[in-house]
């Protein structure tokens, strides 16, 4: 039996990587680096000491507050760190300490960093896919070369949901960006083509009721455009998490066992 502190360890670990994604979600959009420069207030440009810079913790301390402006900080930042230590501690407690699970850590820490740049700026920046293909690659060949996967698997996965994509959004240019095309593709390599299809089903579902309450609330019209990569990465990561169950339970309903 795995000790309570372990997974504490991890969540931890999954806390402080989610600080790091905090950085790379306002700094990528601008073309700043994000492997140098420590980390700065947004409001009055002071550096921030590293003992005010604790993933959660500080937030809490500091009341949500700059210490030397006082300008308020955006929850946003607690709550990244929060996503991905709950994600990266699902991912080992449904795979256990094995390598999927760090796979699977990684990938949901890219996810995370696509959403909230497309949802602050609604774009997918190249350089965010080309890191989810290279994690894909990578992934596909342990599978196939360690877990003896069909190759066909991960290849048809590769264009199962994209190329769709890209028919849709050619017939409406102005309904899907070539980013969300781009990033469903190398999203399927990584997961192969039956759990990318259910991703890209269940991010439709909730992409749909998400405008229908806007729409419900007149805060959204039929000609609203709203950034499709973060319910794309809600889709992956409830099919990679729960997908194999979801569709055992959709056949025992339809097939009646």
């Amino acid at each position: 039996m795995i000790p309570v502190m372990i997974y504490l360890f991890i969540f931890i670990i999954g806390l402080m990587v989610g600080s790091f994604l905090n950085v790379c979600i306002y700094r990528i959009p601008l073309e700043k680096t994000i492997v140098k420069g420590r980390s700065y207030c947004p409001s009055c440009e002071k550096l921030i000491p590293w003992y005010l810079n604790v993933p959660l913790l500080s937030y809490l301390i500091l009341g949500g507050k700059c210490k030397y402006c006082k300008a308020p900080i955006s929850p946003v930042y607690p709550f990244v760190e929060l996503l991905n230590a709950f994600l990266v501690l699902f991912s080992f407690l449904i795979y256990g300490f094995t390598l999927t699970a760090l796979f699977l850590s990684i990938l949901f820490s890219i996810l995370i960093v696509v959403s909230f740049i497309d949802l602050r700026h609604q774009i997918i920046p190249d350089g965010l896919v080309v890191s989810l293909l290279l994690l894909a690659v990578v992934h596909a060949v342990y599978r196939i070369g360690i877990l003896n996967d069909p190759w066909q698997l991960y290849l048809i996965g590769f264009f199962a949901a994209s190329i769709p994509l890209l028919i849709l959004g050619l017939i409406y240019p102005d309904g899907l960006g070539g980013g969300d095309v781009k990033y469903m593709a190398a999203a399927g390599l990584f997961t192969g083509w039956k759990l990318i299809l259910l991703a890209l089903f269940l991010g439709n579902i909730v992409a749909l009721f998400y405008f229908i309450v806007l729409f419900l609330k007149k805060k959204a019209s039929r000609g609203t455009r709203i950034p499709f990569g973060p319910f794309l990465s809600i889709g992956i990561v409830l099919a990679l998490l729960f997908g194999y169950k979801l569709i055992e339970i959709y056949l025992g309903m339809i097939l009646g066992y």
